[in-house]
């Protein structure tokens, strides 16, 4: 495996997981449902330089993360990709990526009773599938956040957890250490730091993500390292993701259906 894929494998871990395919409920309001959004901003490390945009759509039913939908968005607030995540296991969801930039697509979908992989790296490639092998403890995409909940105090006190997680583009999973690095403070607000490393002998060749959580209420506020995003040349981006944690606002089902259907446009 070469250092540009290795490094592709580490920015699938956890781009737009802050707190798929669509729901089949996205038409009949469920008892209980609830939207919340909020919005992110990717800038390049080096010189704040604007990147992309990001805009979250959260659905919960009852207490639980049920659906997630994310734009991103160019500088004239367009959209050119779009996430949607179903949460039918909290850190195993199934998902669907599309970038119209590239016309690369990846994903874990349910059916007929099992789960598939896949991935297509550009609209000309064939889509690549495989069925998914879960092995115990297994976390795809935005279920990371799942796993820094569970096992914060774990994590504060310490302890360098490992997991396995899936890595579309080679249909495969890989060995992941989380660690926890320092207490730090954004805008006067207390955070923890934790950084993911490939566990394998390559972990130390590899650039870390660095992930900020708030104390209090354990969300994203910063996130620094490679995103799943390419830029023109195929190599993924290096970002600096600052979330509008203060501006989580109440939205509704006509924002999800707006997020759902935003036409996918490369920017100009």
């Amino acid at each position: 495996m070469t250092m540009r894929a290795l490094a592709g494998c580490l920015a699938a871990i956890f781009l737009a997981a802050v707190l798929g395919v669509s729901s089949p409920c996205h038409g009949q309001p469920v008892s209980g449902e609830r939207y919340l959004t909020y919005t992110g901003i990717a800038e390049a490390p080096q010189g704040r330089r604007f990147l992309y945009g990001e805009k979250h759509i959260l659905v919960f039913r009852g207490d639980a993360l049920a659906e997630r939908v994310v734009l991103y968005t160019c500088k004239d607030g367009s959209a050119f990709a779009r996430k949607t995540s179903s949460y039918v296991r909290a850190e195993s969801p199934d998902f669907l990526l599309e970038d119209s930039s590239n016309g690369m697509r990846e994903g874990v979908r349910s059916e007929g009773g099992g789960r598939q992989v896949f991935f297509r790296a550009a609209l000309s490639d064939r889509e690549r599938s495989s069925t998914l092998h879960e092995p115990s403890g297994l976390v795809v995409d935005t279920g990371f956040d799942f796993f820094v909940r569970d096992r914060w105090q774990a994590l504060v006190e310490g302890d360098d957890l490992t997991m396995r997680f899936l890595l579309p583009s080679h249909l495969s999973d890989m060995g992941f250490k989380v660690q926890h690095l320092r207490a730090d403070r954004i805008d006067g607000v207390p955070v923890d730091v934790f950084r993911l490393t490939l566990s394998s002998v390559f972990g130390w060749l590899v650039p870390g993500i660095d992930v900020y959580y708030s104390t209090q209420d354990h969300l994203l506020k910063r996130y620094v390292g490679l995103s799943d995003l390419l830029d023109a040349t195929g190599d993924n981006i290096r970002v600096d993701i600052r979330f509008g944690v203060a501006d989580r606002r109440a939205a509704d089902e006509h924002d999800l259906t707006s997020a759902l259907q935003a036409r996918l446009e490369p920017c100009r």
